[in-house]
């Protein structure tokens, strides 16, 4: 989905509207379709339905409150509580179709008091302000905000679904007051406005999904947030295919005390589709390795790095829990690196070696450092934002840069792609690894290093969403959960 500034997307919805192709009331019941077949259609949406059987709307007087109402009306609720910022006449014509259509199929009761946590889980759905407004929230609009963020915290059950752009959040910088409201899930309507990418700003949007409006033609970004049309790029196999036609991953990983990283990653590569992984070890872990990884992964005993043939294989990754090298070995793996010919995932202590000059840059390098490990590449990075950071970095490195964090960001120099999936239960060691290795695996099997980069992060994300719900929302869920759901992520 396109990443877009509101002055451009409102010309792109007037035009069509000055055309006479659509309306201001098919406009909307364009996006509450497509926002209700996004909902439906996501793995951890269909858990929270299941837990939170009430919802609240809050609705303030312009056409955002219209897409929250038809909403909760698409998704099936029956009952839906009303907490409005104006009286119902002043609200906006669309709007007020929107409640008129809900009322007649739900039983809308339009609450005035300030709401107390109920024990039940409940799904709130901010429509008080879109994307448009501009300034500090009014009083009464800051009141409902806070009221939101207040039952969003006293209840671990409920969930804060704002529609387009969480109230408060400047659609344009990203900046923030103190009650903007702090959702779950944004739904992004259109196209992602640019001042939700802001740097901090996801800590206000929380999970992003975009919400495609095909009637509306946007203007060309080189920024875009990755959504599931990116599983247009897995590979079409032939019936006839096997193994050796499904890619080559070779795997450089592991010391004393990071085997996991180098069982983990390998297993990722072989779950994002590789038909042939090898794991390259030394002596001393040949013996703890191959009994621990899965048995469809050939761990290769090797006495030096220089006996790691670079001929035959579709994608190199080096680093996750690599250690500190000999110098041989670090001699042997430039000498690895200055050969390939093709992409070579570098991680964890590959990034390391490459920051002190000790390793040269690949022909075709993927990068895949946290924000600690881009301040080593680029101690620059300590100054500048993120997309900043990525934009200068690839200028003097000429690479794909796979930054991670909340919102991963990808970019090749030329184009800057931004991760939707996954969220902070994923903050725990191990992730990386899984990542590096699904990245590798695609790459290997022919996608560019941009779009092998971009779908693997989404991939990542989207399986750690899975195996979230599947376990019932906890806290956090472990690198090793996201291996079996990475299969389910492609259909």
């Amino acid at each position: 989905m396109f990443v877009l500034s509101c002055q451009q997307m409102r010309r792109a919805e007037q035009a069509v509207l000055d055309a006479g192709t659509i309306t201001p009331d098919g406009l909307m019941d364009a996006a509450i379709s497509s926002a209700t077949a996004e909902l439906q259609n996501d793995a951890e949406y269909a858990e929270v339905r299941r837990n939170q059987p009430r919802v609240i709307v809050y609705a303030g007087k312009g056409k955002n409150a219209g897409d929250a109402l038809g909403l909760a009306r698409s998704l099936g609720y029956t009952r839906i509580t009303l907490r409005c910022a104006t009286p119902v006449e002043q609200m906006a014509p669309e709007t007020r179709r929107q409640l008129g259509l809900t009322a007649a199929e739900a039983d809308v009761q339009i609450a005035t008091p300030p709401l107390s946590p109920a024990s039940e889980g409940t799904l709130l759905i901010d429509g008080l302000l879109g994307s448009g407004a501009r300034g500090g929230l009014r009083p009464k609009y800051a009141q409902l905000a806070h009221e939101m963020n207040e039952l969003r915290r006293t209840n671990p059950r409920n969930a804060l679904l704002s529609v387009d752009i969480p109230t408060g959040l400047d659609a344009d910088t990203g900046a923030a007051d103190a009650d903007t409201v702090r959702a779950d899930v944004t739904l992004a309507i259109g196209c992602v406005k640019e001042g939700m990418l802001a740097d901090g700003a996801e800590n206000y949007v929380g999970r992003l999904i975009g919400v495609p409006l095909p009637c509306v033609p946007l203007p060309h970004s080189t920024a875009q947030v990755a959504d599931s049309s990116l599983l247009s790029l897995l590979p079409q196999r032939h019936f006839s295919c096997y193994k050796n036609q499904a890619g080559r991953v070779r795997v450089i990983a592991g010391s004393v005390g990071f085997l996991g990283a180098a069982q983990m990653c390998a297993e990722a590569a072989l779950r994002s589709g590789a038909g042939l992984v090898e794991l390259f070890c030394l002596p001393e872990y040949y013996d703890l390795l191959a009994v621990r990884v899965a048995p469809e992964i050939m761990v290769r005993r090797v006495n030096h790095f220089a006996d790691v043939p670079s001929e035959g294989a579709q994608a190199f990754l080096i680093g996750p829990g690599l250690g500190s090298p000999s110098a041989e070995n670090q001699a042997a793996l430039s000498a690895l690196l200055e050969r390939a010919e093709c992409p070579v995932v570098m991680d964890a202590d590959a990034l390391r070696l490459l920051a002190a000059g000790h390793l040269p840059w690949p022909r075709q390098a993927i990068l895949t450092p946290h924000p600690g490990e881009m301040l080593a590449l680029f101690p620059q990075a300590a100054d500048l934002a993120r997309a900043e950071t990525a934009a200068q970095f690839l200028l003097r490195h000429p690479c794909t840069l796979l930054l991670k964090g909340a919102r991963s960001l990808i970019s090749d120099g030329a184009s800057i792609l931004y991760n939707s999936t996954g969220g902070p239960f994923m903050a725990n060691g191990g992730q990386g690894d899984v990542l590096a290795g699904a990245v590798a695996g695609l790459a290997a099997q022919g996608l560019s290093p941009f779009h092998a980069a971009a779908l693997g992060a989404f991939l990542c994300g989207r399986a750690a969403g899975i195996a979230r719900a599947r376990q019932g929302f906890p806290l956090c869920v472990c690198a090793r959960d996201l291996l079996p759901c990475l299969t389910a992520t492609m259909r």
